[in-house]
């Protein structure tokens, strides 16, 4: 808990001073440390004399590597949601279009996520591999004599670090993680906190306040993040769990909503926000056990044969892809809401009265959507409304 205090303050105190120039800077400092220590320690733990050859043992078909690791058949739905979660939930997130809407051309915005993608890809190399190691390990030769498992098996890489390395390239393993750790939190103390202040507090509760006003409130709204944060991280010790929670919410709810405001140019707020609200009722709706949710309801369950020794014919039962499910029907949701109210006010042209949430505008005698790519220039404006046609 005192370490968890103690490096929370540290990431405050640079965040509020530095804002993001100081997280840019600290975070090149972090990933050059994260490379170092995990490069360097990786080839230690694997000549250990108490690990085995990782390639060794085998599954079931005699070829597959065991470390590989095989998904049973009624664990697919769960494994194809996860996967999804993964590769999809992380777009969305603030901190991520905070470090692309500061580049300065839309080529080094590009650069730097596709970039991003290919390190992330390098990166989780190492940390593969230390799991792989921790497999292939006999612990009774360690001076750790307990095999990692059950709450213990998400401490197997800082475990493997400090049992299978050197003291020195312990040091540097464990800094690595710490560098990463730090890299998260200053990111999200920023990303979150400019949010609030730029979209709730400037937008909502003081309309046309002074840029200094913004920055105060920024300050306290970092400081309240900080200290809510670390409270989570001190009460929920499965880091990785509320990581995943995260990503799942991210992915269901915000998802859907990205890639309709990119790809298509009838999106509007109508469908976003019923989007959002079904997304949320549906996702609390199926339970969480993170959260304590009992399902109220479920999409499914997938069954399928799992024999044991002591019951051939037992069969197992696992979840259907329920957060796809629900991410596809926001999804659709959105598409539908939003391509109704255009044509109610396009078309039909029912009266700017009961657009409740002000997304069209009438420009000459055509209603057309407010904020869109097709009205992002004043000459592009006129031409909708047949001024330059």
């Amino acid at each position: 808990d005192i370490s968890i205090i103690i490096s929370a303050i540290i990431s405050l105190c640079y965040t509020l001073f530095g804002g993001l120039v100081s997280v840019a800077y600290t975070d090149v400092i972090q990933i050059f440390f994260i490379v170092i220590g995990l490069f360097l320690a990786l080839p230690f733990a694997m000549t250990h004399p108490a690990v085995a050859n990782i390639y060794e043992a085998k599954l079931d078909d005699g070829v597959t590597p065991a470390w590989y690791g095989s998904v049973a058949p009624h664990e697919w739905g769960g494994w194809v949601d996860y996967a999804l979660l993964c590769l999809l939930g992380g777009i969305p997130w603030q901190c991520y279009f905070q470090r692309v809407l500061s580049a300065q051309t839309s080529t080094r915005a590009q650069l730097l996520s596709y970039g991003g993608a290919a390190i992330a890809l390098v990166m989780t190399g190492p940390s593969v591999l230390f799991g792989a190691v921790a497999r292939a390990t006999d612990w009774s030769q360690t001076d750790y004599p307990c095999t990692p498992s059950g709450d213990t098996e998400k401490l197997v890489m800082p475990l493997t670090l400090q049992y299978l390395t050197p003291p020195a390239v312990a040091w540097f393993g464990l800094g690595a993680i710490s560098a990463a750790v730090m890299s998260s939190t200053d990111s999200s103390l920023l990303s979150a906190s400019s949010l609030i202040a730029r979209n709730v507090y400037q937008k909502v509760f003081r309309a046309g306040c002074g840029e200094r006003e913004v920055v105060v409130a920024l300050w306290v709204i970092i400081l309240g993040n900080c200290i809510l944060a670390t409270t989570l991280a001190i009460q929920y010790k499965d880091i990785y769990a509320l990581f995943v929670l995260c990503g799942d919410f991210t992915y269901v709810m915000l998802f859907p909503q990205l890639l309709l405001v990119i790809y298509w140019s009838k999106a509007n707020t109508y469908g976003s926000v019923f989007s959002f609200i079904l997304t949320v009722i549906l996702r609390l709706s199926v339970g969480d056990k993170y959260l304590g949710l009992p399902a109220a309801f479920s999409f499914g369950v997938v069954t399928a044969s799992c024999p044991t020794v002591e019951d051939p014919d037992h069969m197992c039962e696992g979840a259907l892809p329920y957060r796809t499910f629900i991410m596809l029907i926001g999804l659709v949701v959105h598409i539908i809401v939003s391509a109704a109210t255009d044509l109610s006010f396009c078309m039909a042209e029912v009266d700017l009265r009961w657009d409740f949430l002000d997304c069209y505008q009438r420009i000459g005698s055509v209603i057309v959507m407010r904020n869109t790519r097709e009205m992002d220039t004043p000459v592009k404006s006129l031409k909708v409304g047949g001024v330059l046609s």
